[in-house]
Parts: structure tokens; C-alpha cells; sequence
């Protein structure tokens, strides 16, 4: 129980104030406990960050696996799987806060970021293989290389100078384009 609460109030914190403007000490505040019982669940701002944005990241890789195991088109899988992954709580929580996320990929929590990341990968990956063995998908392109270039079109840059910062676009209409350029683009014919 405690361990969520301070999970939930630095989720609220580090979306109010961002990673690095954000404190432990932001949480005893808010929650009127020692600090110390912060650290005693969390060591470090670092850790801390990782116990909140990792969940998010295996849901995603989850989300993405059922996609892959549904009975539908190609395309519609295709299209699910582009939807999810810039709906998810992940992303969500990215584009917020995606300038802070390379401390995730340094030192103590880098093994565990990348292997969920290339989790999240390789379920791009299945789609893709089952457009491939479709025929759908062209031959000059490696499923690996797909998946990568999908895994970059979740760069929430992108998403907040179009859709946050300027309100050029909607999100829905974001995700349909992204999609549509990406099928597009891999498509045969």
C-alpha cells in the first residue's frame, strides 16, 4: 500500500514539476512522512523512476502480445499495435517527462530498460513477421528493422510539438497518421 501511494504522488509530482526539478523530499511533503521512509523503499530518485515507469513499459509489452495472438488482418493488427503503443501509459507518461527517460538507460537499471524495450521490440516484431509471411509487407525490408523504426515513432517529440505544444493536430488524428505512414510505407503495392 505505501509503496503505491508513493509511486502515485511521484507519478503526480514528476508530471507537475518534471524529473529533475522533482525531489524525494517533494513526497514526504506531500504525503507528511519522514523522508527516510522514502528512501527506505526507494534509494534513489533513479530507482524511484524505474519502480513507476517499468509497470508501464511491461504492460505495454503485454497489450502488444495479445494484439499480436488476435484473429484479424494484418492491417488491423497493425493498426491496434501502432494505437496502443502511443495510448499507453508509457507513452502517456512520455511525453511528459521523455527528456528525463536516458537516466533509465545508465548504469543500474540499464540491463532491465533495454531487455523490456527490446521486449517491446520483438512484439512489433511478431506483427510484422505475420505481414511478411502474408506477403503483405515488401521483401527489402528486415522485420528488426521495422520494429525499430516503429519503436522510434513513439518519440513523443514528435506528438508534443504537433499535438500539445501547437494543437495542430488531435491525438486520434496523430495516431492515424502515424499509422497510415508507416503501412504506407511497408505496404506492397
Amino acid at each position: 500500500m505505501r509503496n503505491r501511494t508513493i509511486i502515485e504522488t511521484a507519478e503526480k509530482l514528476i508530471k507537475q514539476k518534471g524529473y529533475h526539478h522533482f525531489k524525494m523530499s517533494d513526497i514526504s511533503d506531500e504525503l507528511e512522512i519522514a523522508k527516510g521512509t522514502i528512501y527506505n523503499h526507494y534509494p534513489s530518485k533513479e530507482d524511484l523512476l524505474f519502480a513507476l515507469i517499468y509497470p508501464k513499459f511491461q504492460k505495454l509489452r503485454d497489450s502488444l502480445r495479445g494484439i499480436a495472438k488476435e484473429d484479424t488482418s494484418f492491417d488491423e493488427k497493425f493498426r491496434k499495435v501502432i494505437q496502443e503503443a502511443l495510448e499507453s501509459d508509457y507513452h502517456q507518461f512520455l511525453l511528459l517527462s521523455f527528456s528525463d527517460m536516458a537516466v533509465l538507460f545508465q548504469e543500474k537499471n540499464q540491463k532491465d530498460m533495454e531487455l523490456i524495450q527490446n521486449e517491446v521490440i520483438q512484439e512489433f516484431n511478431n506483427v510484422l513477421i505475420l505481414g511478411i509471411n502474408e506477403g503483405i509487407i515488401k521483401q527489402n525490408f528486415s522485420a528488426d528493422f521495422l520494429s525499430h523504426q516503429i519503436l522510434s515513432a513513439l518519440n513523443p517529440l514528435l506528438h508534443s510539438l504537433l499535438v500539445n505544444d501547437s494543437a495542430k493536430m488531435t491525438h486520434k488524428e496523430f495516431v492515424k497518421q502515424t499509422t497510415e505512414l508507416l503501412l504506407y510505407g511497408i505496404k506492397k503495392g
